[in-house]
């Protein structure tokens, strides 16, 4: 297996948990009143100790070294509700969830973490905080989260919803210190912060996932509007170059700063900015699936630049990028020549059922897939790439739909194997194979993997297996390469 230097979005993680159980509880539904599936969003992510660490929604921790493989790790916590915060103060290490009064410590960012004490205010009361974040600013520490400020506020809207700051007791961090001030809200005037599809809802905004990040002397905020079910959903910066409370305006050059509205990566929204290797910034945000649920998400991540204004920018993609530390000078240019051969090229399926056609496998929709017939011993899938053109293959990403996926009845996801081949001649009569994880043992629902460079007329995948009780769909099969000269197989 040869060593990636490329990852791609939404980022290929292992052992994705099921989300319904959590945004069946926050929407007050019945969990059987939807399909069950997978979920992962909102991720609060560290580089530490040359190990980047993510502590998403549904489920905590992730750990990647490589940057490109991830892995879940038991830190003594199984979940935070939705967008822990994390912070490393003092040599020490704090948490906190969505929607929870409890912040935890440990002496590590992988725990064991324990109980240290309830969030709470300058008046002694424990309260409840939204989407909440820390900020460690030299021996200070402060809390950022998302508040309704309705009350307080004069505006022709449903709902005013903006940023809370406030400065924590150093030597006890759950403890505030005065009032909390109000550092932006959600701005009718800026379209993308309004909510719907259309961001057709001038009346409404729901300005959350707060991050506060701070490069030299300068503090950014970075926030999301207008709703995490919409593809209009986005992040947006405002900056200080007073103090991390008080002097944020909005950055003229990059408003919104992240945001996607079309393919694997649409509605870049609710994430966080982390200092990687060689000076560079990278920005983690939440990508929609939103199919079984207004809430069906995953993440993606992408390389922050900062302009001659000292505005940050970044460019979402879902097509192959080069990984952290891979080269030394990451600049505007971060992907590698190479392009998708296989979107909407009109495959050949061994079966299928009624609406989930095989071009659904290639089609750049994450709400379609290719679903075999449940009696297709070995489903295949067949591109043909050109008989008078051949193509160098690189990489290749497949999107699995769990189909039949029921937590509640012991149906649950897992690894599914497969194998890809290649056509070796123009006329796709030879075949060879590219990947044998025919006895993959990796529970990935995204999977993403480099090849050596290898020339090929055709692609295929075979499925040779799913976890007990699931059909597998294919919502993705991308394959990524170039075009080259013609090798003289016809």
């Amino acid at each position: 297996m040869i060593r990636q230097k490329t990852y791609c979005n939404p980022l290929s993680i292992a052992d994705v948990k099921s989300g319904r159980w959590l945004d069946a509880k926050l929407t007050q539904a019945n969990e059987r009143d939807f399909k069950d599936y997978r979920s992962i969003s909102d991720p609060s992510v560290v580089y530490y100790d040359g190990k980047w660490i993510m502590y998403p929604s549904y489920s905590v921790a992730y750990v990647s070294e490589d940057f490109v493989h991830w892995k879940h790790v038991d830190i003594g916590i199984p979940h935070l509700n939705y967008s822990p915060a994390v912070v490393c103060f003092r040599s020490k290490w704090y948490l906190i969830g969505h929607g929870m009064t409890e912040m935890y410590v440990a002496d590590n960012p992988l725990g064991p973490f324990k109980f240290l004490g309830h969030m709470t205010d300058s008046d002694g009361n424990i309260i409840v905080t939204v989407d909440g974040c820390f900020l460690a600013d030299n021996d200070r520490l402060y809390y950022y989260w998302c508040k309704n400020f309705s009350d307080s506020v004069t505006l022709d809207a449903e709902r005013v919803v903006g940023t809370a700051g406030v400065e924590l007791d150093p030597e006890k961090p759950w403890q505030m210190l005065g009032k909390p001030v109000m550092i932006n809200c959600f701005d009718p005037a800026k379209t993308w912060q309004r909510t719907g599809e259309k961001n057709q809802n001038s009346r409404m905004g729901w300005i959350e996932g707060q991050w506060m990040y701070k490069r030299g002397s300068r503090y950014y905020l970075l926030y999301s509007g207008c709703g995490t079910e919409f593809s209009t959903y986005a992040n947006g910066i405002m900056y200080s170059d007073e103090g991390p409370l008080t002097g944020f305006k909005p950055q003229k050059n990059h408003d919104p700063f992240t945001v996607k509205r079309v393919g694997f990566t649409r509605g870049a929204g609710h994430g966080c900015l982390v200092d990687g290797p060689n000076d560079t910034i990278w920005s983690f945000y939440t990508s929609i699936f939103c199919y079984n649920h207004m809430f069906e998400r995953r993440i993606g991540m992408d390389l922050v630049r900062i302009d001659a204004d000292g505005e940050l920018y970044c460019t979402v993609t879902d097509t192959p990028q080069v990984a952290p530390g891979i080269i030394c000078n990451q600049g505007d240019e971060n992907a590698p020549n190479i392009l998708p051969l296989t979107v909407m090229s009109r495959p050949v399926a061994s079966s299928f059922i009624e609406g989930r056609e095989p071009i659904y496998a290639c089609d750049e929709s994450v709400l379609t897939w290719w679903q075999p017939q449940p009696n297709d011993m070995t489903p295949t899938l067949t591109f043909t790439l050109g008989s008078l053109s051949c193509y160098e293959i690189r990489s290749l990403r497949i999107v699995w739909r769990d189909v039949g996926m029921e937590t509640l009845e012991g149906i649950v996801p897992g690894p599914f194997k497969y194998v890809v081949e290649y056509a070796v001649d123009g006329k796709c009569k030879e075949w060879k194979t590219l990947i044998d994880a025919s006895e993959n043992c990796e529970d990935l629902c995204i999977d993403y993997r480099e090849i050596p460079p290898t020339i090929a007329y055709g692609v295929r995948l075979k499925i040779c297996g799913a976890p007990c009780g699931i059909q597998p769909g294919v919502v993705d099969f991308t394959v990524f390469g170039k075009c080259v000269t013609n090798m003289g197989n016809k």
